[in-house]
């Protein structure tokens, strides 16, 4: 198994753990990734209650509150698995079509997963796992990380990923970038909107960690049944678009209003209280892996 799957509270750790190939994708990997965050589809939501270790982890009966995806290594995502490309490149074109569907199907449970995913950069994406970057909810990234779609230096396109990097960093920088296959370091991913939030260092005081840290703590005071919700009126109203979007937006609200989680909350504030679902203790972080101490 190259991907590792821990519950640490209300948080699921996702981890790409196959740092001897720099975590690349290869067939199972990208097959275990799919199956873990369209499961997570599939699940109850998590109940209102202030249960601090609700039943989140591999097969668990709830939907984690938010999933952060991390690798281990120095390398967080070196794209797609070269030696399989390669085997690729022998096979027929449908073959082609199938397996960069199932690349693409991975993608889209990511960014389609009903929880906030936060990614976790410790170093180098590379093609693929550019867009794996590109599909997740907010991005924290440490110095080290840099950011390459070296295809066409290997006579091949940033295909499957390209609605996701689009969608981030807009048409202009994606058409430099996919054409030059030049790398986009650190900061420069940050103005581009590549990476939501950038450390100075991967440890330390206001290191990768603790900016990861206070962004689940941000995304755990949010009810986990509006935060599913917001998900899904930032992607129906982008595909439908201002003008056609009115409805939309008036049944979303409305369903958030009349769930018991908003009514919870409310009641909660007029008490001069805390909705059940936030915790006192600060969530306390992934745990280390190696080559990101």
């Amino acid at each position: 198994m190259s991907i590792q799957q821990e519950a640490v509270g209300r948080v699921l750790v996702v981890t790409i753990d196959n740092p001897q190939i720099k975590n690349a994708f290869d067939a199972a990997t990208i097959q275990e990734l799919r199956d873990v965050f369209d499961s997570i589809a599939f699940r109850d939501p998590l109940p209102v209650g202030a249960d601090p270790q609700p039943d989140i982890g591999p097969g668990g009966q709830f939907r984690p509150h938010v999933i952060v995806l991390q690798s281990s290594g120095n390398v967080f995502c070196a794209g797609a698995h070269l030696g399989e490309m390669k085997t690729l490149g022998e096979a027929d074109y449908q073959q082609n079509v199938a397996a960069a569907m199932e690349m693409g199907g991975m993608f889209r449970a990511v960014r389609n997963c009903p929880v906030p995913v936060v990614a976790r950069v410790q170093g180098p994406a590379f093609g693929g796992g550019v867009g794996l970057v590109a599909a997740c909810d907010i991005v924290v990234a440490g110095p080290a990380a840099k950011f390459a779609f070296s295809e066409v230096r290997l006579g091949l396109v940033p295909g499957v990923i390209s609605p996701l990097v689009i969608d981030r960093i807009g048409q202009a920088a994606a058409r430099t970038y996919f054409l030059t296959g030049e790398a986009i370091e650190a900061d420069e991913a940050f103005g581009l909107g590549l990476v939501d939030r950038l450390a100075s260092s991967n440890k330390g005081p206001g290191g990768l960690d603790d900016i990861l840290e206070a962004t689940v703590d941000s995304l755990l005071k949010g009810g986990p049944g509006a935060l599913s919700l917001c998900k899904s009126l930032l992607e129906g109203v982008q595909s439908l678009g201002f003008n056609r979007s009115a409805e939309l937006s008036a049944r979303m609200i409305a369903e958030a209003r009349t769930n018991e989680e908003a009514q919870v909350a409310l009641a909660s504030f007029f008490e001069r209280q805390s909705p059940p679902w936030i915790q006192d203790e600060q969530w306390p972080g992934v745990s280390p892996v190696e080559g990101n101490e």
